[in-house]
């Protein structure tokens, strides 16, 4: 009798060192056959209990029988040296962490182009008859396109004013303003930029002014309503007249910009940029560029913008100066429209 029960207990011992052991993060320990693991859920088949769905974050370890045992999923797993069983390694923390979504610079939805672009279209007509008939028009576009990397600034502004009297038309002012700047972030601060700006006017006998320029600027101020940058490089200028002059010259540049929304309708942009002739000391350019926007609703409003143009050294025969001053309906199209 008491060598069957010797027997027994040896038979005992055996089976529950060839079965699989969970030990749970409390420190129980639960035997039998690993049928089934993934990284939520282990199924451990027992035989007091029958089945057992234990969740991955609450396991400790896994000890596999030293008999393999197929499965019908296997288990991957690598042998200590010493005790010839398997840890695998759980780590329930992380397990328990929902994935994070992280924007990577190969983003589709940041290289796609048509993105991310928001600005304005303005329009303004008017119109005079009697004994003398003048029509004035002007429009102008300005959109951005801005990514936590870089930003892409697109302008362009127009000036016709027609007037007939007796008989004869005269176009007493047509100009056109346009350009192109492209900012890349350097950090939180500083950032660099490539410029082009391109002028016609007809009164000034300008056929075409190109200024090609770079240089670095400085966020002085960036928060939710008002972003103030400064900016500093150098310039080249090619300028094209109308009675065969043809003049280039490098030029500094000395530029500040400033957005601010007054109250959520009212919203002021400006931007002024100084031109130091470094060819012809002592001549120089100015330009300034403003506008007040007040909205009516999320995409419409109206808007009074002001520019100038100062130029020290004119050809013979025109002015110094050229102001604008226009007002009119403005458009809004995305980000800049009012929420």
């Amino acid at each position: 009798m008491r060598k069957v029960t010797s027997a027994c207990l040896v038979l005992l011992l055996s089976l529950n060192v060839l079965a699989d052991q969970v030990v749970m993060i409390n420190g129980d320990r639960l035997t039998g056959k690993l049928i089934k693991q993934d990284a939520e859920i282990v199924i451990l088949e027992t035989e007091v209990a029958g089945e057992v769905r234990l969740r991955r974050a609450l396991i400790e370890k896994i000890i596999p029988s030293a008999v393999a045992e197929k499965t019908t999923e296997p288990v991957k797993t690598e042998a200590a040296p010493e005790a010839k069983a398997v840890t695998a390694p759980v780590e329930p923390k992380a397990a328990a962490k929902a994935p994070v979504a992280v924007r990577s610079s190969t983003d589709p939805a940041e290289s796609s182009f048509l993105r991310y672009w928001s600005g304005t279209i303005d329009a303004g007509f008017s119109l005079t008859s009697g004994n003398s008939r003048t029509r004035t028009f002007t429009g102008g576009l300005r959109g951005v396109r801005e990514t936590e990397k870089n930003k892409l600034t697109l302008y362009a502004n127009g000036l016709q004013v027609r007037n007939t009297s007796s008989g004869r038309h005269v176009t007493t002012a047509q100009s056109v303003w346009s350009g192109i700047r492209y900012d890349i972030n350097l950090g939180k601060k500083w950032f660099a930029y490539s410029a082009g700006d391109f002028e016609y006017n007809k009164p000034q006998r300008l056929d075409l002014r190109a200024v090609f320029g770079a240089g670095a600027g400085y966020k002085w101020i960036r928060n939710d309503r008002t972003n103030f940058s400064v900016t500093m490089g150098t310039t080249h200028n090619y300028e094209n007249f109308s009675n065969g002059l043809v003049r280039n010259s490098g030029e500094a540049s000395f530029g500040e910009e400033l957005r601010h929304t007054i109250n959520p309708r009212v919203r002021v942009n400006q931007r002024f940029v100084f031109y130091p002739n470094l060819s012809r000391i002592g001549q120089f350019r100015a330009l300034f560029d403003g506008s007040i926007q007040t909205d009516f609703n999320s995409w419409l409003g109206m808007h009074l913008t002001i520019g100038n143009r100062y130029n020290s050294q004119p050809i013979l025969q025109t002015k110094k100066n050229d102001f604008l001053l226009s007002t009119g309906l403005r458009v809004s199209f995305g980000k800049n429209r009012k929420k």
